[in-house]
């Protein structure tokens, strides 16, 4: 037979049964959660797919979801000239895009955005298209690094938003050919 009273480097155990009160609220927070579940899941006239569904309907109400953002047909930035787009462009460049192009947009790693040259063309569509798609290492010009696509980071809206701010600030991206 063993020691109830095992002694571990100087640490005495002993072997002392639970107090009966916590036994007895031990069991009862068991059946009280056997009890619940049973009624919440078979009597419940309320479930969670009734407030799934309500909770929805709030945040559908409060957060309408905006329609996308598409060019027109000739690949014109729809957001060109709008104070309020270009603000939120400056914002986003500011987020995503200055790591790259640096807090002007007058390149570090990528490059420059602000002078005449552009190295994968100077339209909106072309600008658009290389922004949404990225750049691969295969593409890239001058020993300027590549670009990651952002066409599931930001999305249309963002990026003709950014577009919108380059044009205010450089005039050599052009509306279209």
């Amino acid at each position: 037979m063993s020691d109830p009273n095992k002694e571990f480097d100087g640490i005495k155990q002993s072997d002392n049964p639970l107090p009966a009160w916590w036994v007895w609220v031990w069991l009862g927070s068991i059946l009280f959660a056997v009890v619940y579940a049973i009624y919440f899941h078979g009597f419940s006239s309320w479930g969670t797919g009734e407030q799934y569904a309500e909770q929805v309907q709030e945040y559908e109400k409060d957060f309408p979801q905006k329609t996308n953002v598409v060019a027109s047909k000739d690949g014109v930035n729809p957001f060109r000239g709008d104070e309020k787009a270009i603000v939120a462009g400056q914002a986003t460049f500011q987020t995503y895009c200055v790591a790259c192009h640096g807090p002007t947009g007058e390149g570090l790693v990528g490059p420059n955005l602000m002078d005449k040259e552009w190295l994968h063309g100077n339209t909106d569509a072309e600008i658009y298209q290389e922004i949404m798609k990225g750049i691969g290492p295969d593409k890239a010009k001058l020993g300027r690094g590549p670009m990651p696509p952002h066409e599931n980071t930001l999305g249309s809206e963002k990026v003709y938003q950014v577009m919108a701010w380059l044009a205010s600030r450089n005039p050599n991206l052009k509306p279209s050919k």
